[in-house]
């Protein structure tokens, strides 16, 4: 088995389950690539593929977005929905957890319903083991009539005879639910209604007797639309004749299959549940304990990436490689021009590749870290629930604390996560919010490491106002736009604390320095020669004169933060390194340092996020948004510099 290019006939195979099972491990473990992988649901918003050769057979293999039933409302969903409808792979891996069979298995009675075969991972065993889980492999295998195989996808256990067994793999007929004899006619009459070897499956002719709002449109892209109609009017008579919610009656028929499958195969001893793990969780989520332990997890993070990182590795490869490097190059470069653009004020290596690997990089390394062992351990999730009546407040269903979670992380997958939201007005909000005094990974590690420079206290002042600022927009927004729907309910499964895969962090650290190096040096690099190139033909003179009002009389800062403002538009952290910079030469003080983290944190967003939010909310809003963040982030500003002024 190799990942491969080959032009040879490709055929598909979807991995596929609920959010939060490891389908994005088992992924990375069967194509040698990497997904991002991190306990808590929603990470994987975007569809990932690759290519490998399974004996002697070339697949694409597709991640796809965690997905509850088939029958869903959020636009991740519909994304996975669509794979299976559209694509219509030839094999499918249902990756399920162990330690919530019922859920899994009725995902697969849905999945049972489009007449694909697959094959049944059973993941995180070891997990369910250690909780006293017991679970007969033999017996479910006879009851699902599957090939299935026990895995733990994060170490690679498992993975093997996983990729042996796709070739057995079977349609699940067994898994198909019977039905009341009402619903069961009406599905056999909707297949009659078409020729009988091109009839939909089961599971597109369900959807439409559930009045599915999206159903149609895709269907008529592969069937008459005619003959859609004609389905259409059997479901009607069906909904008639029915004087109960015809969904939930099919939910009921689904859950009380499921509830029998695992009676037959799954047994939890009595008091084997309360392990250390889910004590832990429980303290993390806690209503005072939670947020004190959130607490010392914000200020460990500050330790370590402030002092650590910022005060010691960045000296230390200044002083070894780059202090070096730029006092050879000063003597063997003898064109004045041309040593002015490699290491001058702008020069691509000084602003470029220094800020980049000399300053960002050790400093996001510790940062990245800390995140990946918080995510690994299963942290996240419950820091979620932990949130989630203060995110009420703010007009935002428990579902949408994920991508805010997720914008510390990066805001551009963050935005693109607001998908799962289920209405417009929550996810316009989520993505004001992301967009606008959150700090991604790599701008909140700058920002803790300019932070460290001076008391403790500037920290608070600073996240402080930001997490006000948050508060008090949020407020607004709620109060401001109307409700287009009932607020969905907060279900999330909720991992105990785990022991952390040191492997696993540390590849996901590996991956993100990697990610940060190919997508930010070139961007820094480009920064650097825009900004020599606007200062040599005297445009960031007419800026600064310009915006000199402002940013000198308004703010009280001095002009050269201009030269970070503008970096905030390409990367966020290229335009904190700039303020760290000025602060390590003594052009900020303790004041402007203060206003001038705040206003980087909270000013326009970078490039990236702003397709971000085209994409998501279209380019008027979009950019009536981001011009509203600009505004606000120099008013804030202005308002904090008063404040410490006057006090």
């Amino acid at each position: 088995m190799h990942t491969t290019a080959s032009s040879q006939q490709k055929n598909i195979i979807a991995i596929v389950g609920n959010p939060n099972v490891g389908k994005s491990a088992l992924f990375n473990q069967i194509t040698s690539s990497y997904s991002l992988v991190a306990n808590a649901p929603y990470t994987t918003v975007a569809v990932h593929r690759t290519y490998v050769t399974i004996d002697d057979s070339v697949y694409e293999i597709i991640d796809t977005p965690g997905i509850i039933s088939l029958d869903v409302q959020s636009e991740d969903g519909l994304v996975t929905r669509n794979i299976l409808l559209e694509e219509q792979p030839c094999l499918l891996i249902l990756c399920m957890d162990t330690n919530n069979i019922k859920r899994s298995l009725l995902l697969l009675t849905q999945i049972a319903e489009l007449e694909i075969p697959l094959v049944i991972c059973l993941n995180f065993v070891d997990e369910a083991r250690q909780k006293g889980i017991v679970l007969s492999k033999a017996n479910m295998e006879e009851l699902l009539g599957l090939p299935i195989v026990e895995t733990v996808a994060s170490e690679g256990r498992g993975v093997k005879e996983l990729t042996r067994a796709l070739k057995h793999a079977s349609v699940p007929y067994k898994a198909r639910v019977q039905y009341k004899r009402f619903i069961e006619e009406a599905l056999d009459t909707m297949a009659g209604c078409f020729p009988a070897h091109s009839a939909p499956p089961d599971a597109v002719l369900m959807l439409i007797l559930m009045e599915d709002p999206w159903i149609f449109k895709r269907a008529e892209a592969r069937y008459s639309a005619p003959l859609l109609q004609e389905a259409e009017k059997v479901a009607q008579t069906a909904r008639a004749y029915c004087t109960k919610n015809i969904s939930r009656i099919v939910w009921e028929e689904r859950d009380r299959w499921a509830e029998t499958v695992v009676r037959q195969i799954l047994e939890i001893p009595a008091g084997t549940l309360w392990r250390p793990g889910e004590i832990m969780a429980l303290l993390t989520r806690h209503p005072v304990v939670g947020w004190l332990i959130l607490g010392c997890i914000v200020y460990a993070t500050y330790f370590l990436v402030g002092t650590v990182a910022a005060n010691k590795l960045v000296p230390l490869i200044e002083n070894m490689v780059f202090a070096p490097l730029n006092q050879t190059i000063g003597t063997i470069v003898p064109w004045e021009p041309a040593r002015e653009f490699l290491i001058g004020n702008y020069g691509i290596l000084t602003t470029g590749l220094e800020n980049a690997i000399g300053t960002v990089l050790p400093i996001l390394f510790m940062f990245f870290l800390i995140l990946n062992f918080l995510e690994d351990v299963g942290y996240i999730p419950n820091l979620s629930v932990l949130c989630n009546r203060l995110f009420n407040k703010v007009g935002l269903s428990g579902k949408a604390i994920l991508p805010v979670v997720l914008g510390f992380g990066c805001k551009t997958m963050a935005t693109l996560a607001t998908k799962i939201l289920d209405s417009n007005k929550e996810r316009y909000i989520a993505i004001f919010l992301i967009a606008f005094a959150i700090p991604c990974s790599s701008q909140l590690g700058i920002n803790l490491a300019i932070l460290a420079l001076f008391p403790f206290r500037a920290f608070c002042i600073v996240f402080g106002v930001l997490i006000a600022v948050e508060l008090i927009a949020g407020l607004l927004l709620n109060k401001i736009m109307k409700d287009e729907s009932e607020r969905s309910d907060f279900i999330m499964e909720l991992p105990p604390i785990r022991h952390p895969n040191v492997r696993s962090f540390t590849v996901k650290t590996f991956y993100r320095v990697k990610w940060f190096l190919i997508e930010a040096i070139p961007l820094f690099v480009l920064g650097a020669c825009i900004l020599f190139a606007m200062d040599k033909l005297y445009i960031l003179d007419l800026i600064k004169h310009f915006v000199f009002p402002v940013i000198v009389t308004f703010l009280d800062l001095p002009i050269e933060t201009v030269d970070a403002f503008l970096l905030c538009i390409a990367r966020h952290e290229a335009g904190a390194v700039i303020l760290m910079d000025l602060v390590k030469t003594g052009r900020l003080d303790y004041i402007q340092t203060i206003v001038s983290v705040i206003i980087v944190t909270c000013f326009v967003p970078c490039f990236a996020n702003i397709m971000a939010m085209i994409k998501e909310l279209g380019l008027k809003r979009a950019l009536v948004m981001t011009l509203v963040i600009i505004v606000c982030s120099v008013m804030i500003g202005g308002i904090v510099n008063y404040i410490l002024r006057l006090a």
